[in-house]
């Protein structure tokens, strides 16, 4: 009887450790405000514990439908952002993922800052043109010369236009945060261009490659182009050039990446929040196969940032698809003109 006993309270124990030590997997939908799934997207979702922050990380098929794996029972911080505008980010804390069984939750996202058609959501859209792209992981395209062939009409993955933090030095800051007061930090709701550097706008994006330069040229942009000069001319002297949005922009190949240097730009454009005409940008792009181009970049400005800015992101190859024209005809210069309150700072 004592060794049945012993034998029982052995088993009920390693019952109990085995409960505990085995994993979970969270299930559900994705849900538009009305109840409707959340399709064509996907996206990671984020679990993160609330004692020990250790994160657990699935994910949001085309399909609306996620999957978490492998979760240790445990109350968990939930994040899941998708690549689209057309929904707030979801978050949600405390949620507890039970010893003794898996645990079924939708997620249901608030409406975003779009009008909901994908015009009007630039990374709903990419995400669409996107699919269409075969052979993804095929070789890279080259041209005869041996070097990768850019040529193509690209969209970014992700926001790739929303930065992280900026190194603003303390005026700098004030002047931030002047605008984002009155709201006056966003030239392209004047028609004028939206960012300092075409490719971080996530509206498609074309490169014509040839010899002595490559052509950029971007929808939902105004002029919508930008020219990179590849016949080993210098950047002119600043006296010579008038500061543009896009500024002025010299190229060379190191290997099969391709670097942009970029100087001459005025003391409005986006895409860095407060910066002078000091503003010097170094872009890296390195298509890693057919159907993925990596971008990184590097910033600086002595007068109004503290360190360099940088980032990376990845654009995805949009085949079968061709730029639109873009049409602005409402605000003006002027307009705009009055919104750099920074102008002549140091």
């Amino acid at each position: 009887m004592k060794r049945t006993l012993s034998l029982l309270i052995c088993l009920l124990a390693f019952g109990t450790v085995a409960a505990k030590e085995l994993p979970r997997t969270l299930t559900g939908r994705a849900l538009d405000p009305d109840g409707g799934l959340i399709a064509r997207l996907e996206a990671d979702v984020t679990l993160t514990n609330t004692v020990s922050g250790a994160k657990v990380v699935g994910h949001l098929g085309r399909d609306g439908r996620y999957a978490v794996k492998g979760i240790p029972p445990g109350t968990y911080n939930i994040d899941l952002l998708v690549p689209s505008r057309l929904y707030d980010r979801y978050q949600r804390a405390n949620v507890v993922i039970d010893i003794a069984k898996d645990t079924t939750l939708d997620l249901g996202l608030s409406w975003g800052m779009n009008l909901g058609t994908v015009g009007d959501d630039p990374l709903l859209q990419g995400a669409d043109l996107r699919a269409k792209t075969r052979n993804i992981e095929g070789p890279v395209s080259r041209l005869p010369d041996g070097r990768p062939d850019l040529s193509g009409v690209w969209t970014n993955i992700g926001d790739a236009v929303a930065p992280p933090p900026m190194p603003l030095k303390p005026w700098a800051q004030n002047v931030a945060d002047e605008l984002a007061k009155i709201r006056q930090d966003n030239p392209g709701a004047y028609c004028l261009p939206q960012v300092a550097i075409p490719s971080l706008i996530n509206y498609p994006t074309r490169f014509v490659q040839s010899a002595d330069r490559i052509i950029q040229i971007t929808e939902d942009m105004d002029p919508g182009y930008r020219q990179v000069f590849m016949d080993g001319r210098p950047h002119p002297a600043p006296d010579d050039w008038n500061p543009a949005w896009y500024g002025h922009s010299v190229g060379h190949w190191e290997g099969d990446t391709l670097v942009v240097d970029t100087v001459g730009f005025n003391e409005i454009t986006t895409g860095f929040s407060v910066h002078t005409e000091k503003l010097h940008v170094i872009e890296r792009y390195t298509r890693l196969n057919h159907g993925r181009l990596q971008v990184e970049l590097f910033a600086e400005d002595p007068d109004a940032w503290t360190a360099t800015h940088q980032r990376k992101w990845m654009m995805g190859l949009a085949e079968g698809t061709e730029i639109v024209e873009f049409v602005c005809a409402e605000g003006h210069a002027s307009q705009v003109s009055q919104r750099a309150p920074w102008k002549g700072r140091p």
